[in-house]
């Protein structure tokens, strides 16, 4: 509820109306929402961290001698996809984040809250992070983008991250649910524990071999 006219924010404190329009779980869901963007904001970065670290191991005498050694034959875009599941153009935003200095993050999310306080339109996101740190910490968070538009780093890696699906599972097991799924690129797809699909795959050999 924002830019609201003197008659609009009597007309929304009324009691009859605040019921009627369940004004206080919609305050209570946004708010929910918006934490739930941070939290995600917040997972990004911890894994730009570890983007740059693997990379930078990746790319070293050690890792590329080991690469060798296994007769691997990985560049940027094998990690990226095989490792982190994500295209190279969105692993190499990571990797460019995760070398960011801390003040330069701390500033972002303090100006990104702070427009959220004031009710403007903001971009947390990776790519709202690089156009801040490039037009320096002094800049602005606030923007005129959708909030689609505000999120295109989200919708990218999304989009970078489809390949077809070429081996699915699943099964109901006695604690739970288990799903599994391997696109065309090896990357393997669950939410599940290894000891939870070690069951699920146990199963099916027994019920093969029944």
């Amino acid at each position: 509820m924002q830019n609201l006219l003197s008659i609009e924010a009597n007309f929304l404190r009324n009691p009859q109306v605040k019921a009627g329009l369940r004004l206080t779980e919609v305050t209570a869901i946004n708010r929910g929402i918006t934490n739930a963007k941070k939290k995600k904001f917040d997972h990004t970065l911890a894994l730009s961290k570890v983007a740059k670290e693997s990379f930078e191991w990746f790319t070293s005498a050690e890792g590329q001698a080991l690469c060798t050694d296994e007769g691997v034959s990985w560049t940027r875009t094998d990690l990226a996809s095989k490792v982190f599941g994500v295209q190279n153009s969105y692993f190499g935003k990571l990797i460019k984040v995760g070398g960011f200095e801390a003040e330069v993050v701390d500033t972002f999310k303090a100006k990104c809250d702070e427009a959220e306080t004031e009710g403007k339109k903001h971009d947390r996101s990776l790519a709202g992070l690089l156009k801040f740190a490039s037009a320096g910490v002094d800049s602005e968070v606030t923007t005129e983008e959708t909030e689609a538009e505000a999120e295109g780093d989200v919708a990218e890696s999304t989009e970078e991250t489809t390949s077809a699906t070429i081996f699915t599972m699943t099964f109901k097991g006695l604690t739970g649910n288990v799903s599994v799924r391997i696109d065309e690129a090896g990357v393997v797809k669950s939410t599940n524990t290894a000891e939870e699909i070690a069951q699920a795959i146990a199963f099916l050999t027994n019920s093969i071999n029944q």
